[in-house]
């Protein structure tokens, strides 16, 4: 296995190493500002469940006026996902008290590229406007060759994100010449200075959060709310709802035409209670709910209430029903773990980062995402997929070449 010696790993490199070594300098600041200004108690409710007597946490769901339009590429390798996420509950879930880690769903394990609008600069489309990015977006997929990635090292940032850190080998795609072609691809997006992700070259997974449980370390989320997060991770987001976050407001989707609107796996909640549902229904914590077109294109489609047994509607025209996903989200962390301890994190971190260095993953197709909810993925929300696969076609390398020439 030979890794790419190209400026663009020795970027990737830099990055990382920066990313994990705020924590070992300034210690775990939880319970404040947890992504992109967004605090904690904006995006969880952790409370303790009575009858279970463990903590459950609750993500915190807000409706945006103007979806974010995120292209991501999704780790679809079903195996290195799953050994990612044993790894995370074996190594660093016993060594933290109920109600402090977020688990992302493995399922939705994913590297974030691009905005076409993000929460921090909304940009409204029509269908029509969405429509062309998505065919320039194929366009741009169509012409550039499968990721081929090797896990190099898991950090936690100083306010809790635990991050795979990505390397690329030499045999496929590249993410910062993708990123380049996306953007020239999609001249009405926010400039490279806007973007969520400022590094071109990173290719990052968050796979977890740590969180302040209820009455531990209130003089730390003073100081965390001061503080950004972790340097240069940055993800995809939304924008808009009634009450204020950020300039989002509180209200429904908007109508979404034919396109498919989906619900994530409820993400797990670590330290909680099983918070997941089983079979063909479920019901996303926060009140978002899981979905997937069923029937022809365009319709109004149906959507089961979250925490209910009746359904309610989204207008998004014509007759077509829905699946609702379903999920079983697992408990985690330890009783017998009173607080957080900063340098037996880390510890754990970096026995997690030895154990996974070196696992290798394809990242073969690009998902153009419309997130209804404030980070849709990350919280349960719901989301439009448009799906475009990294097909490297016989001129793949020509066409690697002209990506080479957009970068430039």
């Amino acid at each position: 296995m030979r890794l790419s010696v190209s400026k663009y790993a020795l970027d990737r490199r830099r990055v990382y190493e920066a990313m994990g070594s705020g924590v070992r300098s300034k210690g775990l600041s939880l319970g404040g500002v947890v992504t992109q200004g967004l605090k904690q108690d904006d995006l969880y409710r952790i409370t303790h469940d009575t009858r279970s007597d463990k903590m459950l946490i609750t993500p915190m769901l807000h409706a945006l006026e103007v979806p974010v339009r995120a292209m991501i590429l999704p780790l679809r390798d079903h195996v290195a996902a799953g050994k990612i996420r044993d790894a995370v509950q074996q190594l660093l879930m016993p060594v933290l008290p109920e109600g402090s880690i977020w688990l992302q769903d493995d399922e939705l394990y994913h590297a974030t590229l691009y905005h076409a609008s993000s929460h921090a600069k909304p940009i409204h489309a029509s269908a029509e406007v969405i429509a062309a990015e998505e065919r320039a977006i194929k366009r741009v997929c169509g012409s550039t060759c499968p990721i081929s990635a090797v896990l190099d090292k898991v950090v936690v940032t100083t306010t809790g994100v635990v991050v795979a850190c990505w390397q690329v080998l030499p045999i496929g795609g590249e993410p910062a010449l993708l990123r380049a072609a996306l953007g020239v691809a999609l001249p009405n997006a926010p400039p490279r200075e806007a973007q969520m992700v400022k590094e071109p070259a990173m290719l990052h997974t968050t796979i977890a959060r740590l969180l302040r449980p209820p009455g531990q370390g209130a003089a730390a989320t003073a100081a965390a709310g001061g503080k950004g997060g972790g340097g240069a991770h940055r993800q995809g987001a939304g924008g808009s709802s009634g009450g204020s976050i950020g300039g989002v407001a509180r209200g429904g989707s908007e109508g979404l035409g034919g396109r498919e609107l989906r619900g994530v796996k409820a993400g797990q909640a670590g330290g909680g209670v099983s918070a997941g549902t089983d079979s063909a229904s479920t019901v996303a914590a926060g009140g978002s709910v899981g979905s997937e077109q069923a029937g022809a294109r365009g319709g109004r489609r149906q959507l089961l209430a979250a925490g209910e047994g009746t359904t309610a509607t989204d207008d998004l025209g014509g007759g077509s029903s829905i699946r609702v996903e379903s999920t079983k989200s697992q408990s985690g962390g330890n009783k017998d773990v009173a607080a957080i301890d900063d340098q037996v994190v880390v510890g754990a971190v970096d026995l997690l980062s030895a154990t996974l260095c070196g696992l290798r993953a394809q990242f073969g197709e690009v998902w153009f995402i419309e997130e209804q909810d404030l980070l849709a993925l990350a919280l349960n929300g719901r989301y439009v997929r448009h799906l475009a696969p990294l097909t490297c076609p016989a001129t793949g390398r020509r066409a690697e070449e002209g990506l080479g020439a957009a970068a430039a």
